[in-house]
This record gives structure tokens, C-alpha cells and sequence, in this order.
């Protein structure tokens, strides 16, 4: 098996979780409160009335999450900004979709399935996955393949 694969899923795994742990603290210190609040940026603030974040709250989280996720994907052998932007949409798309939905499921006491139909109207999933898009594609690449 190659290493890419793990590579990749390593690197959606690692940006995602560093773009929600990078909103949460930003959140958590106060700053950046400019733009429209995004509703549920949050999900799991849903209960504390503290899902929905200013835009340059999720701007200054998921730009930077989708850099490192460009920067791991073009060290995994992902050359072509055009394949990052679209690995690390793709796979924090998903990954953002499952969580939500498990937060939601958590917050209402409720089964997984329920929630997941939910997911794909949220505008803040959709941000977050084309910030990161954007930032994986930043890094130049290490030529063709």
C-alpha cells in the first residue's frame, strides 16, 4: 500500500483539526469579531448560544489549517495545487459533515442518522472547506507528476 493515502488522511485529519482548535481558541480569547456571525460554525457551542462566528473568525482558523494541510500534501508526493485544493476540500468536506452531524446528534440527545441531512445546508461547513481549499493551494509545487 502506498504512503499517500495515509498521508492524505493524515493531513485532512490534522488541518481539520487544527482549523476547529484554532477557531475555538480564537473564540475563546475574544478576537476577531468582525464580519457577519456564521451560524453554526460551532456546532457543539449550539446548547451555549455561541454556535455562529464572525467570518474573520473562520478566515483567520481555516485559511492557515488548509496551508499546513497543502504544505503535508505536497511533502505526501501532491505536487499540483489543483489536486491539494480539491484533496483538501474534499476531505475536510467530509470529515466537517460527519462532525457536525456527530455534534448535533450529541447536543439533541439523538442518533447520528438523523442529523446527517442537516449538515450539507450549513454554509459554515462550506466556508471552512473552501478556506482550506484556498490555503492548500498557496504552497508552489514541487513540479509535475
Amino acid at each position: 500500500m502506498s504512503a499517500r493515502p495515509v498521508a492524505l488522511f493524515g493531513a485532512a485529519m490534522g488541518g481539520t483539526a487544527a482549523g476547529i482548535g484554532w477557531l475555538y481558541l480564537l473564540r475563546h480569547a475574544g478576537s476577531l469579531e468582525a464580519g457577519p456571525g456564521v451560524r453554526e460554525a460551532l456546532p457543539l457551542q449550539r446548547l451555549a448560544g455561541g454556535a455562529a462566528q464572525p467570518l474573520a473568525r473562520l478566515v483567520a482558523a481555516w485559511l492557515p489549517a488548509g496551508l499546513v494541510t497543502g504544505l503535508l500534501l505536497r511533502a505526501a508526493g501532491y505536487p499540483r495545487r489543483v489536486v491539494r485544493a480539491a484533496l483538501g476540500l474534499g476531505t475536510t468536506l467530509v470529515l466537517l459533515l460527519a462532525l457536525g452531524a456527530a455534534a448535533d446528534a450529541v447536543t439533541a440527545s439523538e442518533s447520528l442518522q438523523r442529523h446527517l441531512a442537516a449538515q450539507p445546508q450549513r454554509a459554515a461547513t462550506w466556508i471552512a472547506a473552501a478556506l482550506v481549499a484556498v490555503g492548500a493551494a498557496l504552497p508552489a509545487g514541487g513540479g509535475r507528476r
